[in-house]
């Protein structure tokens, strides 16, 4: 019978409430692996003689342990107290036990997850967590491929890395088809019903869906009869071979004038690591389009159409949009829904196609709401009367994560919304084929005849990683299932905490003094402008927001311990936001003129992680608290002034 958790037995807790349990299980770990290191071999004895361990110079090295780890425990208490109720600034907090237990446990391992003769038990462990991953977003778990990366910044780079490479796959294919002497290979087009690849000009060729493109390829493969040969033929003909330049000459060659550069889209709120991507690819950060967002900070859908209408017109290649499934200032969830329903209108339309990805790093995890712990998928109704908080997530989120499974990746970030130590991104592809045109051969790694789990830096960008991070991940979903019983229940009560807290900052008295709240949050970040009468140009207001945020959190010289409450704060940028955020310059008094001419109005920024600030359980009202901690520091602000 399954049974949802009771929360205050997944963290160690704000006091340490879980201690005794923490203890014994480590205590359990690390002795376990004392065990396993003393039946290794144990005919080969020791290395170490207690006679030794009486010598001056090794008790000397021991008492020199002893003592910096008490200065480092000194100075650590000095650091940020992600695991109390008063700490809502960035995108951290208490981690899940089980975490921390299976981190510590594996640590002692030191399991490199680059292939499996260094990592047998975690490398296999990690492609678990990328397939429970993948199935929460509804991908087939039997032709799905994923794996765990440092964070998403890395986990993007690589699904623009397959996005870029898959674009330019069917050239590819035709000179490698053409090549081989190959007398016929048919393709799907967008718009319906195939035609053999040698009768498409060069934008047919890089319009082709995703799944086409690699059926084609696989196609070609299968009728060539030698795999081996097939693919080293693409590869030799591939732009991730020949790099931009020689295949654009090659291009230019062969199809005449050259079409305009490829694009890549995103929301304008996106990551700022986008351009980096774009940069690092070769695609070019000017090719970087910023679609705007609505006033609730979301992708506006019918820019996003009206763009991809001029970029048709103008025979503009499109590598990938990107959705945001949780935006890092707000926590917006774009429609993921309506860009879907534009994709196949374009396709249907003009023949259009591109690879769509949903950046959920910080919101994936959200998609657990939406399953039973059968397996099954929930209603919308039934998703909101189980959480309980209002009309929360509303019907636009919800749909949003349901239509996760109609993309060609994700990126998800454990180390946010699954409570796990860092560093523990993700990136899950609905089509595992894709991980061919990214491959890279290391003879000393990756050996004929392993298993497939044996490949997975084959595959990945990085090299080196830990497999303790696999492993904290896979315990923490052990212990809180990808369902709405495990993480949907958690991050449920994380919602229900920043909708309190926006509800309070809306209804609270402040005096003289404006606090104007963003729209209520996707998710779990609440953000609001400060201002106040004497306050007379937005330069003083965004200086006095400024102040606020440094009174409330960690900096050189301050510690954490002279804080009540800690926060964090973001600039809503002009070229960004646009007009997006009216109603706010207009509850401040700013005029839109004033905005632009400033660059960007700066918010306090609130992340709320902790499942228990709504609950009521404890002896404070943080909530409260908050909300006077925020006036005793506005009043002493501005004191200042």
């Amino acid at each position: 019978m399954n049974q949802r958790p009771d929360l205050g037995s997944i963290f160690l807790g704000p006091k340490g409430e879980n201690a005794q349990v923490f203890e014994r299980l480590l205590l359990e770990a690390f002795r376990d692996h004392v065990f396993w290191r003393r039946n290794f071999h144990p005919e080969d004895g020791f290395v170490i003689r207690e006679t030794e361990r009486s010598r001056p110079s090794f008790e000397h090295s021991i008492s020199i342990l002893s003592e910096e780890l008490l200065g480092l425990l000194a100075e650590l208490k000095a650091g940020v107290p992600f695991f109390s109720p008063r700490y809502v600034g960035h995108m951290a907090s208490d981690l899940t036990m089980a975490s921390l237990i299976g981190y510590f446990a594996a640590m002692l391992y030191n399991p490199n997850n680059v292939a499996a003769e260094a990592s047998p038990v975690t490398s296999r462990m990690e492609l678990e967590v990328a397939a429970q991953l993948s199935a929460m977003f509804g991908y087939d778990t039997d032709r799905q491929w994923g794996h765990l990366t440092s964070g998403g910044t890395v986990a993007n780079f690589e699904a623009l890395w397959v996005a870029r490479n898959l674009k330019y796959l069917p050239v590819a294919v035709r000179w490698a088809a053409e090549e081989m002497g190959t007398d016929d290979l048919r393709v799907r087009r967008p718009g319906g019903g195939t035609e053999s690849i040698f009768d498409l000009d060069l934008w047919a060729l890089l319009n082709l869906r995703p799944a086409d493109t690699l059926d084609a390829a696989e196609a070609f493969r299968t009728g060539l009869g030698d795999e081996s040969r097939a693919i080293e033929a693409v590869g030799h003909h591939s732009m991730a071979r020949l790099g931009y330049q020689e295949f654009g000459r090659r291009l230019f060659s062969e199809f005449g004038d050259a079409l305009p550069s490829a694009v890549v889209l995103v929301p304008s709120t996106a990551h700022y690591s986008w351009e980096k991507h774009c940069r690092a690819l070769g695609i070019g950060s000017t090719q970087l389009v910023h679609v705007p967002v609505d006033e609730r900070f979301r992708m506006d859908v019918d820019a996003l159409e009206e763009t991809l209408h001029g970029l048709a017109a103008r025979r503009q290649p499109v590598i990938g949009c990107i959705s945001v499934i949780g935006t890092t200032e707000e926590s917006a969830v774009d429609r993921l829904h309506e860009v879907v329903d534009v994709r196949e209108r374009m396709a249907r339309e003009h023949e259009l196609a591109f690879f769509l990805h949903a950046d959920a790093a910080w919101g994936g995890y959200a998609a657990s709401l939406v399953w039973g712990a059968d397996g099954s998928r929930r209603s919308h109704a039934e998703v909101v009367a189980d959480v309980g908080c209002g009309e929360w997530p509303d019907g636009d989120v919800y749909q949003a994560l349901c239509a996760l499974e109609s993309t060609d990746s994700v990126t998800v970030d454990p180390h946010k919304l699954g409570f796990v130590p860092y560093p523990a991104g993700a990136v899950c592809f609905r089509d595992r084929r894709v991980r061919e045109l990214v491959a890279v051969e290391a003879p000393y790694l990756f050996h004929r005849g392993a298993s497939e789990w044996g490949y997975i830096g084959r595959y990945i960008f990085e090299g080196s990683k830990p497999g303790a991070a696999a492993a904290g991940v896979w315990m923490s979903h052990k212990v809180l299932p990808l369902n709405a019983d495990g993480y949907g229940y958690l991050i449920g009560e994380t919602a229900r905490g920043a909708l309190t807290l926006h509800g309070r900052i809306s209804r609270a008295d402040w005096g003289d003094f404006q606090v104007v709240p963003l729209p209520s949050p996707d998710l779990n970040i609440v953000c609001f402008a400060i201002s106040h009468p004497s306050l007379d140009t937005l330069e003083q207001i965004n200086d006095f927001c400024t102040r606020v945020y440094e009174a409330m959190s960690v900096s050189a010289g301050r510690d954490a311990r002279q804080i009540p409450y800690f926060v964090t704060k973001t600039l809503l940028k002009a070229e960004s936001y646009g007009e997006s955020i009216t109603a706010i310059l207009d509850g401040l008094g700013i005029s839109d003129g004033e905005y632009r001419a400033e660059g960007g109005l700066s918010v306090i920024r609130c992340t709320v992680m902790d499942p228990f600030l709504a609950s009521g359980r404890g002896s404070v009202d943080f909530m409260e608290g908050f909300v006077e901690a925020l006036r005793t520091t506005f009043a002493a602000e501005l004191a200042l002034q």
